[in-house]
């Protein structure tokens, strides 16, 4: 390809990204919730309700605060593309209200294509090598209130202002993890907007079941120079639990919107269980799927230890596959 054409299919494309979305997924925090799988739309009782499903401190204790810190990443060896991501959620709330801040860090990696307007097939990279490097960090800071409009049916907002630092730029392939190292380096555009999540938990008995939208407004935050904007896609999930005995659960989500994903539009399906299997000890597990394939299934396995008699530490790992979100996660919760 000559260097004029390679220049015009590179601004092509470069036009063509002028508003993408951002990785950021549901199991990006929340240390406890990635333990099961993700299936914790129809659990969350603790301050991460107020990412999970802001309806959940309805159920909650008396007062909980959460500190969390997660990372995933996908795809490192894919030539089709990679992501990283990581979270850190701070988060209190009572059965009324809840206050929290987390910030989200996604960098996604995509091969740079031809688009078919172009005459290409949509499959074929621009030139040997090149790549499209995404940064997105948000900061969003929330209050949550909640409201019982019957018994056993509660409902919650969490409204926030959104703080979001975007940058994007074409770089050559190589090592990606030097690539995503270097990725922290770049400086974006900051920019605050106001967003809101939504949550609906109905629970009956040893059944609950919940539903919670995210991104409502589906902010967007432009990256300077002529690359755009990166976009935080309004994301849905709903799910169901059953407690079959005292201090054990079993639960499953179902994402009701797909989500991007370094690979493709996804949709996943989670199922985990957690319990007490002492007086201070709790173990979880959980299986993810995506139902479109474009992801692989993911194990997940976590617990937690009281050290002291109202303060737990939860520590998770998920495993799978390159085409797998494969991460880790560590927490404190402190319940009153």
């Amino acid at each position: 390809m000559s260097t004029r054409l390679h220049r015009t299919a590179l601004a092509v494309a470069l036009a063509g990204w002028a508003s993408s979305a951002a990785g950021q997924t549901f199991e990006t925090v929340g240390t406890r919730a990635a333990g099961m799988g993700g299936a914790f739309v129809a659990v969350a009782d603790d301050a991460s309700a107020a990412y999970w499903n802001p309806a959940g401190f309805a159920s909650g204790n008396l007062f909980t605060m959460v500190i969390d810190r997660a990372t995933t990443t996908i795809g490192h060896a894919q030539p089709d593309g990679a992501a990283t991501d990581s979270g850190l959620l701070v988060s209190l709330g009572m059965p009324a209200l809840g206050l929290s801040y987390y910030r989200l860090r996604s960098t996604s990696l995509d091969p740079v294509r031809l688009p078919t307007a172009a005459g290409g097939d949509g499959r074929q990279p621009i030139g040997p090598g090149q790549v499209r490097l995404d940064t997105l960090t948000t900061h969003h800071s929330g209050a949550t209130l909640l409201q019982s409009i019957a018994p056993g049916v509660a409902v919650g907002a969490t409204v926030k202002v959104v703080r979001g630092v975007a940058s994007s730029m074409v770089v050559p392939d190589g090592d990606r993890d030097a690539l995503f190292s270097d990725a922290r380096e770049l400086r974006g555009r900051g920019t605050s907007k106001f967003d809101a999540d939504v949550g609906v938990m109905v629970s009956s008995g040893r059944f609950r079941a919940g539903l919670t939208v995210r991104n409502l407004m589906e902010p967007g935050f432009a990256t300077g120079g002529d690359a755009g904007t990166l976009s935080l896609r309004r994301q849905a999930r709903a799910g169901v639990a059953f407690v079959p005995a005292a201090g054990w659960a079993v639960a499953a989500d179902l994402d009701l919107l797909r989500a991007n994903g370094p690979f493709g539009d996804a949709r996943r399906f989670a199922a985990g269980t957690e319990g007490r299997v002492s007086r201070k000890a709790f173990v979880r597990a959980g299986l993810r799927v995506d139902t479109t394939g474009a992801m692989r299934p993911v194990v997940a396995a976590g617990g937690s230890y009281a050290v002291m008699g109202s303060v737990l530490v939860d520590a998770q790992v998920t495993g799978g596959s390159d085409r797998a979100q494969r991460g880790w996660g560590i927490a404190a919760r402190f319940l009153y």
